[in-house]
């Protein structure tokens, strides 16, 4: 039932990963479709931008899939240039960023949003031209693959781009507009969708725990970009604005004519369920899996044709803006396929170890098994060629010729040296064979009887051997055969001598008879030095074998002991997720129970199968592949040499085996479900409308809003699984009946809101939840985020693009602008006062009736009602009333306006007093004049020593920009 067939309307697809987000995304992406498409070529195109040089060393990677953006000088070079260029008057300068944060220009972007941007500004023309090229290559392989027939594919002329990152750190954040500038350029936006996937600052809580200034800055991070986003995702009223265009060096001008991106996804790390994914990793997952559903199955051509009905229809109902954002979850029941692969993995390894390890063999019969061992290794040695065994010509009685018993003595005696020359010339032949024997024995037997058991089997063989060497009787000093020939030769004479009368005939047989056995003696003696000499070498000769390996097999013995209890402890995680609902990378449900993992393992590598899986893994090219890039490999290719090395090694093995076992692959989740429902005696239908039910609960969306969901947003559920082959209807493809049934069965909006869509996985049901059109004002964080945003901007501490023409004026919260507006206008008329540090309120009381300065300052803007101050600005900080002091930096009087109804309220009314009797020109020579004042402040030494009033950089930064007071 495995469908690898490539949806026919798929659209040649460009994948743009900002920073290390942006990487692991596609990382993980492009293992999802090497394992769901094999090696079939899929018009889809990677590329990979970042400031770090750790993300291109991985080997997933292709050359063409890398651009990296580097300054090649350092980087206070590289901010000097950019201060004297004008494509780079966004850039914070005052005071100037410092590369504190480096230490080399490959590190990344340092959560510093400006140096992100820097990174890719200051490598336009390379991102420019490489974003081109990777069009190019999208096109001519989408062309190529149609013509040569290698799919049916059709919608040639349109093309999807996703660029995927974050907006909380420093190259993702500071990238993504100007690379979706650049790519809107690029592509024609009439037939490309343009989708930004960007995780929030939230999903890299657990990972910035322990670094509470990379957290501020993050969070500061998420509400800049998401200002950015909030403005360019807007329609273009007026095309000719400013804002619109963007300048590159050797590029030029590119102006953006339509909305930043079609579809953007936000994506945090919790939903309104109260699910959390506290890892980064599962986020990544997340995102992956959503991208392959969109880009590799039939959602994503729904998807067009459902964004096009939903998104942005109409403004939202509370906050009045267009619904510019997007998010995403996705609940899977399955046959968890990998899990069971890396259960049958470890389980196997574990299998292979207690065989190793352990011994139930009875005594009786490992005895038996050395007797057998000893004849074989004498009958592989050939043993009996080295020995005599009472084949030696003996002295017969009726022989009693001299030269007869002198070549038999000498016969003999040559015996004994020729077989010992024999041994010793073939020594090292017979080692050789013994030891390739006895590892044979080893491997092949250490399943059967274990590592314990085979050092007892070799214990005893040892034994053996040493018993049958002690068995022969030893040789005696007889001499040699010649010395032995003289001393019979005068007997010989002396026999030949006598008569044959009766008396001389007895006499004659004795003599005759103690000739013989002289000479018989000599040569069992031969026969005895022989076959002593040759037990003893070979004893010998293979005691130190056994030995060697016995002490071998302890060593082996303690590495499998403990790998043993490294297999396990995996082994019981994997026991320990079986046979419950679990959260993982997405929030998952496995639908088939332990018994499940442990009756497919027993049937395809259980015991009874250990032998030849075994014999399976003992390859050459096995050990090729799992020691690749390795010093040392294993010189034999046998189990137990495996386990002198890394137990990572056996695993490796394991897993490759069962990796090229495909029957886990076609397993049919449905089906699986209809046994299920059988075995609790349920109706099919019944049973997968109540588990699609209870996954449906589970998929909400990575977004955790609440307000006024049922105004703010559309969702819909897509119900992801293989179709159903036998069922057909015209030109429309169903799946199977029991998902067909939960579809039909939702009543009301969330019948029409419940989609099918083919996958290719047909050991999962996918239900994926989407959020259609929101708003980001509904992000839970996003005041937080404020908070963090004016805190750091307070404090001169640059994670943000500070330029007010680039950032655009509409906020995320309602109040943000009119903070910054009373804040800055309340400085600039006089209101609010910067003396020896110290902010104070200028103004003498609330009434507008006689309102007097406190201090004379050449900021006071009067009116008839408001009457300048007589009294000269403190000398020191002692002489300033502490009632009037606002705070000692600028985060605290910003947050003592937003707290502080009636400070608010009295400058709000001054500033409207104040602008309602002075002409617009006279405002603006005002400000000027505030410019020009911060600017003699704050840069000449004994101006600011003599202790008087000091410029705000906020107020300064603000009045410049929203004026147009340029340099």
């Amino acid at each position: 039932m495995m469908n690898n067939e490539i949806p026919k309307d798929i659209l040649p697809t460009l994948i743009v990963g900002l920073g290390g987000t942006g990487f692991q995304i596609i990382k993980r992406l492009k293992k999802l479709f090497n394992k769901r498409y094999n090696e079939q070529n899929l018009p889809i195109r990677y590329l990979i931008l970042d400031t770090d040089l750790k993300s291109f060393l991985d080997d997933s990677l292709k050359n063409n899939e890398k651009c990296q953006l580097r300054f090649n000088e350092g980087v206070k070079s590289t901010l000097d240039w950019a201060y004297s260029n004008p494509n780079f008057d966004w850039l914070p300068e005052n005071p100037p960023i410092t590369p504190d944060f480096f230490t080399s220009t490959d590190q990344g972007a340092g959560l510093i949003r400006p140096i992100g941007r820097l990174y890719l500004c200051k490598n336009s023309k390379l991102v420019y031209d490489t974003l081109s090229t990777a069009k190019n290559d999208l096109v001519d392989l989408y062309k190529i693959l149609t013509e040569v027939g290698a799919v049916h594919l059709e919608n040639i002329d349109r093309h999807k781009v996703y660029i995927v990152g974050s907006l909380a750190g420093g190259t993702g954040c500071g990238t993504f507009l100007d690379v979706s500038v650049m790519l809107s350029k690029i592509f024609n936006r009439d037939n490309t969708n343009l989708i930004g996937m960007f995780t929030l600052e939230s999903c890299y809580d657990d990972k910035l725990s322990s670094d509470l200034d990379a957290q501020n800055r993050s969070k500061a991070n998420c509400y800049a970009a998401l200002k950015e986003l909030e403005f360019y995702m807007s329609s273009i009223k007026n095309p000719d604005d400013d804002r619109y265009t963007f300048k590159y060096n050797n590029i030029g001008e590119i102006k953006l004519e339509k909305k930043l991106l079609d579809i953007c996804y936000l994506v945090e790390n919790k939903n309104e369920g109260g699910g959390v994914l506290t890892n980064i990793e599962d986020i990544y997952d997340l995102c992956s899996l959503q991208l392959y559903h969109e880009i590799g199955t039939k959602l994503g051509s729904q998807l067009r044709a459902d964004y096009a009905n939903f998104i942005c229809k109409d403004k939202d109902p509370v906050l009045k803006r267009d619904r510019h954002f997007s998010t995403f979850s996705s609940s899977s029941m399955e046959i968890p396929v990998e899990n069971i692969k890396r259960y049958s993995c470890f389980k196997l390894a574990s299998d292979i170890l207690e065989s190793l390890y352990s011994s139930e063999t009875e005594e009786e019969v490992l005895n038996l098994k050395a007797e057998e061992l000893k004849e074989d290794i004498k009958q592989e040695l050939d043993i009996n060629t080295y020995l005599v065994n009472n084949h030696m010509i003996r002295i017969k009685e009726e022989t009693l010729d001299g030269s007869v018993i002198q070549n038999s003595l000498t016969s003999a005696e040559k015996r004994v040296t020729a077989s010992k020359n024999n041994w010793n010339s073939d020594y090292e032949i017979n080692i050789e064979k013994a030891d390739k024997f006895l590892e044979e024995f080893i491997n092949e037997n250490s399943i059967a009887y274990g590592v314990r058991g085979l050092s007892r089997i070799l214990k005893e063989t040892s034994t053996l051997f040493k018993q049958e060497a002690n068995a022969i009787i030893p040789p005696s000093n007889v001499g040699s055969a010649n010395s032995v020939f003289q001393s019979i030769s005068g007997k010989l004479d002396s026999v030949k001598k006598l008569s044959n009368s009766r008396k001389n005939k007895l006499k004659k047989s004795e003599e005759a008879n103690s000739i013989k056995n002289t000479a018989n003696n000599f040569i069992s003696n031969k026969e005895n030095e022989i076959n002593s000499y040759i037990a003893n070498e070979l004893c010998k000769m293979i005691t130190a074998m056994i030995d060697e390996a016995v002490k071998n097999i302890d060593v082996l013995s303690r590495n499998i002991d403990e790998y043993r209890s490294s297999v396990s402890m995996n082994l019981l995680r994997l026991n320990n997720q079986a046979n419950k609902t679990y959260g993982g990378n997405i929030i998952s449900r496995e639908m088939v129970s332990k018994d499940f993992y442990d009756n497919f393992y027993e049937e395809n590598y259980g015991r009874d199968n250990l032998k030849p899986t075994i014999t399976k893994m003992m390859k050459q090219e096995m050990f090729d592949e799992i020691f690749d890039m390795e010093r040392e490999k294993p010189r034999d290719i046998n189990i137990l040499s495996l386990m002198n090395y890394d137990i990572k090694y056996l695993i490796n093995l394991c897993a490759k085996i069962i990796e090229e076992d495909k029957r886990l692959d076609n397993l049919s989740l449905i089906d699986i479900m209809r046994k299920n429902a059988e075995v609790n005696r349920q109706n099919p239908k019944l049973y997968v409308k109540e588990e699609l039910e209870i996954a449906a609960k589970l998929a909400k969306p990575f977004w955790s809003a609440i307000k006024n969901p049922e105004v703010s947003w559309t969702e819909c559920y897509y119900i992801g699984a293989v179709k159903d082959d036998n069922i057909t209807n015209g030109f429309t493809i169903r799946p199977d009946e029991e998902i067909d049934y939960w579809i039909r069965s939702q009543t009301g909006e969330r019948s029409r809101q419940a989609r099918y869509v083919e996958t290719s996985n047909p050991s999962s049901i996918d239900v994926i939840h989407i959020t259609m059109g929101a708003c980001a004002g509904y992000l839970p964080d996003v005041k937080n985020y404020k908070m963090f945003y004016l805190k750091l901007l307070s404090e001169q501490t640059y994670p943000l693009h500070l330029d007010e023409t680039y950032v655009g004026l509409d906020d995320l919260v309602l109040d943000v602008d009119e903070l910054f507006k009373i804040y800055t206008l309340a400085q600039a008329y006089g209101a609010i006062l910067k003396v020896h540090g110290k902010y104070i309120d200028n103004l003498s009381s609330s009434n507008m009736d006689g309102q007097r300065f406190v201090y004379k300052s050449d900021c006071n803007l009067s009116t008839d009602k408001i009457i300048d101050s007589y009294k000269e600005l403190p000398k020191n900080t002692s002489e300033i009333e502490e009632s009037i002091i606002l705070g000692n930096s600028r985060s605290q009087v910003l947050s003592r306006i937003e707290k502080d109804i009636a400070l608010t309220s009295k400058l709000a009314k001054f500033i409207t007093a104040v602008e309602a009797v002075h002409s617009r020109e006279d405002l603006i020579k005002h400000k000027r004049k505030y410019i020009e004042l911060y600017n003699l402040l704050n840069n000449e030494d004994d101006i600011r020593a003599a202790g008087y009033q000091e410029g705000d950089f906020i107020a300064y930064e603000k009045l410049r920009y929203q004026n147009s007071f340029r340099k």
